[in-house]
């Protein structure tokens, strides 16, 4: 006798699907709670009072309370051995649908006609995960101010390089403090043009591997010529005029080396 109640209680208990995990899903006028099963679920769902429910043929072995900010409170707890009671404290009686995922390892429980929810809910719960979620956060903001920092300080060396190569392109006459790069413009990998500023004149240049030609100059005094070369799109602008004009490119042609001038 002693044998056969043994037996009959390994087969009621392992009958019943034991809850991994619960997961509730808040929106507008719902709440959809998931229930994650070790085993497909086959039992039933039953009402035992308003807004209460007895799920047969799983098995939990603690109670959990969720309350959200419209007052919804829901309370999970073992109502025998391989059942759960889900009792639904609200200020008037809900509608809860069911339903099961394909292969049955996941129970879930709509409850619907509650207020909108705007807020997260409460959660009172021991050791969940919520209560690290902050730690990690800070920790995530700490690795992203550093990463930022580093890649700042990259594009900074990277800037310092760029104009150090610029500066040792151009003819030694003109490397000195007060060399300033205003415009640059690629025409091909290997060369590019420039417009730079030194005391109170700019110089247009071709800078290149091999040499460096003087295309024209520019004085501070002749407002007229310089309103025009302002911004980046502007020295574009200018670059597309002064290739089409004829007298320019005439000049460009009988220009030398500017290390020779």
């Amino acid at each position: 006798m002693g044998r056969f109640i043994i037996i009959l209680f390994f087969v009621v208990f392992s009958y019943a699907s034991n809850i991994l995990n619960i997961n509730y899903f808040p929106s507008n006028k719902k709440v959809d709670i998931l229930f994650s099963l070790d085993e497909p679920f086959k039992g039933k769902i039953s009402i035992i009072g308003q807004n209460d429910y007895k799920i047969t043929g799983i098995y939990f072995n603690k109670t959990e309370q969720k309350k959200f900010p419209n007052g919804l409170n829901v309370i999970i707890s073992p109502f025998d051995t391989n059942s759960v009671e889900v009792r639904i404290l609200y200020k008037k009686a809900l509608k809860v649908k069911a339903s099961v995922t394909s292969k049955g390892y996941g129970l879930q429980l709509r409850i619907l006609g509650i207020d909108i929810i705007t807020n997260q809910p409460e959660y009172i719960k021991q050791n969940t995960k919520e209560d690290i979620v902050p730690q990690m956060n800070n920790s995530f903001n700490m690795i992203n101010y550093i990463i930022v920092i580093i890649i700042l300080i990259i594009l900074i060396i990277i800037l310092l390089i760029i104009k150090k190569k610029t500066l040792q392109k151009l003819p030694k006459s003109l490397q000195n403090d007060n060399y300033k790069l205003l415009y640059q413009k690629m025409i091909d990998p290997k060369n590019k043009i420039v417009l730079i500023e030194i005391f109170d004149k700019r110089y247009l240049l071709l800078l290149g591997d091999k040499n460096n030609i003087l295309l024209d100059n520019f004085s501070k005094n002749n407002q007229e010529e310089l309103k025009d070369i302002s911004s980046q799109n502007k020295f574009d602008s200018l670059l597309e005029e002064k290739l089409n004009e004829d007298d320019f490119i005439k000049k460009a042609s009988e220009l030398k080396d500017i290390d020779g001038i």
